[in-house]
């Protein structure tokens, strides 16, 4: 009962099956369209053939020619001077290339890889083996021959003896003869082993390359001038026979020289003197070429300080307000001078490229004794172009303006001396007597002063001794004139014997008017300045009493407005005066003592100063009346101080000395030299006189009248 169940029912399921499918069949095709024939559609431009046309067979043969490689390159061949035919290129396309390790069995390292990885001798190479053995015996043989020649030219009883001990010798090598070649044999039946190729060891070194660098320098284009001449006939005659006259009088000249030698043979004196003479010039022009190759070598080596110097400014000026800063650019020094102070700074008035430095000590507990005189080169920062050494430590000196080549220092010994840098520093042209005339004191400051009646140079010098000495550079002796003798307004004191004495100032510094050059000032220890004439030799044009209240280390005019002084002093200020006030017209106070003060060359308010922090600060009153607009640290404040400075006449840079005998270049931002821009009204102005007004506009804010007169009364009409 159970079997039939189930055929039943599975033939149930088959016709439900089938019944499903006719009627998908029928929903998907509708009336049976899928079991029609395809038929392909045919263009209606379609080109008709015959049965004879479809039935050709085409034959299309595969051939390893290219027919899209090129038959006909060509090259030009420089050589030929013509166009080459070069070879065409293969017809095989390498599509995949890669490299393998299979060998094929029969190479011969596949043999050698299946032999188990020795190397078995072939009958080739024992074939060569055994023609090099028989080269040997060959060479051997001759040798032989060789040694019985010599042997026969000796007496018979030797040769008799000589065969009696060969015989024995012979016998003992026999059997090592025979030892040696079971060796070789033994050798030759050993297999040679091969090196294992896939167990090596690689070694390689690197070597190093030198980087590649471009050096490109840019140079000033040489002056050039246009020269325009008319050429005629009669001119190019009259040139021809003053050139035939010049040489028919040169001609003459030899003759008679030649004479006069004949008559006059030279003595052994002249010759010496003329190879002394040959031998100095020689040695000069080595030395001029050697000094230009050092200074070659140097701008190649300070080539990235050099086009600083030149071409760069600082960028970030344009979003500073009233703001500038410093580059450093060189620093000059000199090795036996690094425990020296630099007590002074100046630059030669003809070229603005050499500064001169006076070496020497500021303190008095220093142990130094000796001094030097430098003069440096911005073309050679390495090394001195003149140096010169005293017995006493140099204070102070300066430039003669007319005559740059002359140099005038004052000691710490009270002596005064003038050298000429154009001749070896051996022994200054003129210097002061050291009994009679010299000062008692250290010359703390000296300045040429103008032409005496006579033509005669002249120089004055002022010394802590309180006298203010006018010196003339006679023909062969300095003459001494004692202008001013400086004493204090107080009451004289009892002197050991007896008498009264009065007490005198101390003189630090010396600065002359530029419009008058008889009106000085001069300032003291004390603190106090005084102006002088050198007309009057005991009274004081006008006393600025507690202008400061230590030593006055500095007293500078303005270069646009001679009636502008500045100073500076121990008291930690600076202060700017009105010739005929007496009470500053600015005062700022840095909070250090100040060692030097100078105007600007380029700006009439423009002023910068060195303290002992380090420091160099620059003022511009036009920008700022109350703070710097600069004041950048040039030298550690806990191991040096800054001493002096000084503003090149001609470039935007100042040079600034310390204590450790050191030179810095400072290069001034745009900032902190911006000229007057000229109104419309002002354009045929010169640069000195906007430079004056702008100064007169800025005292006109701070100035004030000295006596104050009251308004006049206006009575109102009714």
């Amino acid at each position: 009962m159970p079997p039939s169940m189930t055929k039943r029912q599975s033939s149930k399921a088959s016709e439900l099956s089938l019944s499903r499918s006719r009627t998908s069949r029928l929903d998907l095709g509708g009336d049976m369209d899928w079991m029609r024939g395809k038929v392909l559609l045919r263009p209606d431009d379609q080109l008709v053939l015959s049965e004879a046309e479809l039935n050709e067979e085409i034959a299309r043969v595969l051939t390893t020619q290219n027919p899209r490689v090129p038959d006909n390159l060509v090259q030009w061949s420089y050589k030929y001077k013509d166009f080459v035919k070069l070879p065409d290129p293969p017809n095989i396309v390498s599509i995949l290339n890669v490299p393998g390790t299979m060998l094929h069995k029969e190479s011969e390292e596949a043999k050698k890889q299946m032999s188990g990885g020795y190397l078995e001798e072939s009958e080739d190479d024992e074939a060569k083996e055994k023609e090099k053995e028989k080269e040997k015996e060959k060479e051997k043989e001759k040798e032989k021959e060789e040694d019985e020649d010599e042997g026969i030219e000796e007496d018979e009883d030797q040769g008799e003896e000589g065969q009696d001990s060969e015989e024995p010798s012979k016998a003992a090598d026999a059997p090592a003869e025979a030892e040696e070649g079971e060796e070789e044999e033994m050798e030759r039946s050993k297999p040679k082993k091969i090196p294992n190729q896939f167990n090596f060891c690689e070694r390689a070194a690197l070597t190093y390359q030198n980087p590649l660098r471009d050096m490109s320098t840019q140079t000033m284009p040489p002056p050039t001038a246009s020269f325009n001449s008319s050429v005629f006939q009669w001119t190019i005659f009259d040139d021809y026979q003053e050139d035939y006259s010049q040489q028919e009088r040169e001609k003459d000249k030899e003759r008679k020289m030649a004479a006069a030698s004949v008559q006059q043979p030279r003595s052994r004196d002249d010759s010496k003197k003329k190879a002394q003479q040959d031998s100095t010039a020689m040695t000069n022009r080595m030395l001029q070429s050697v000094k230009t190759l050092e200074r070659m070598v140097n701008q190649n080596i300070f080539d990235d300080i050099s086009q600083d110097y030149r071409y760069w400014d600082d960028p970030s000026d344009e979003f500073k307000d009233g703001e500038g800063s410093l580059l450093p650019l060189w620093k000059f020094s000199y090795d036996k001078t690094k425990k020296h102070d630099v007590t002074d700074l100046c630059f030669n008035g003809r070229y603005y490229d050499l500064f001169a430095v006076a070496f020497g000590s500021m303190s008095f507990d220093n142990p130094l004794s000796t001094g030097a005189v430098c003069l440096f080169s911005l073309k050679n920062p390495s090394y001195p172009e003149w140096i010169c050494t005293t017995e006493s430590a140099v204070m102070c000196l300066d430039f003669n303006k007319q005559n740059p080549h002359l140099l005038v220092i004052g000691r710490k010994d009270g002596a005064v001396a003038v050298y000429n840098v154009m001749l070896p520093s051996s022994a200054p042209q003129y210097k002061s007597n050291e009994v009679l005339q010299k000062h008692a004191g250290i010359v703390w400051q000296v300045c040429w002063a103008p032409e005496t009646e006579e033509g005669n140079l002249a120089f004055y010098s002022v010394s802590v001794d309180g006298k203010i000495n006018h010196w003339v550079l006679n023909q062969n002796e300095l003459g001494l004139t004692t202008v001013m003798t400086l004493f204090l307004n107080q009451p004289s004191i009892p002197g050991p014997d007896g008498t009264n004495i009065t007490l005198k100032g101390c003189g630090t510094c010396i600065a002359f008017h530029p419009s008058e050059p008889n009106v000085f000032l001069v300032g003291t220890e004390e603190g106090t300045i005084y102006k002088c004439n050198t007309a009057y030799s005991s009274v004081y044009m006008r006393t600025y009493d507690e202008a400061h209240n230590m030593p006055v280390y500095r007293i500078v005019f303005n270069k646009y407005n001679s009636s502008i002084f500045a100073s500076c002093s121990a008291d930690w200020r600076i202060k700017i005066w009105e010739d005929d006030r007496p009470e500053p017209l600015f005062m700022f106070d840095l909070g250090v003592p100040i060692g030097d003060v100078q105007w600007a060359p380029y700006s009439s308010t423009v002023l910068a100063c060195v303290s002992n922090d380090g420091k160099l600060t620059v003022f511009d009153l036009n920008v700022n009346k109350y703070r710097p607009i600069c004041s950048q640290s040039v030298v550690n404040k806990r191991r040096s101080r800054l001493t002096r400075l000084a503003f090149n006449h001609t470039l935007p840079f100042l040079i600034v000395g310390d204590d450790k005998g050191t030179i810095n270049t400072m290069k001034l931002s745009p900032n902190l030299r911006i000229k007057v821009k000229p109104t419309k009204k002002q354009v045929n102005l010169s640069h000195t006189d906007l430079e004056s007004m702008k100064l007169d506009k800025l005292l006109s804010f701070v100035r004030e009248p000295p006596i104050l007169t009251p308004p006049k009364d206006v009575k109102s009409g009714n």
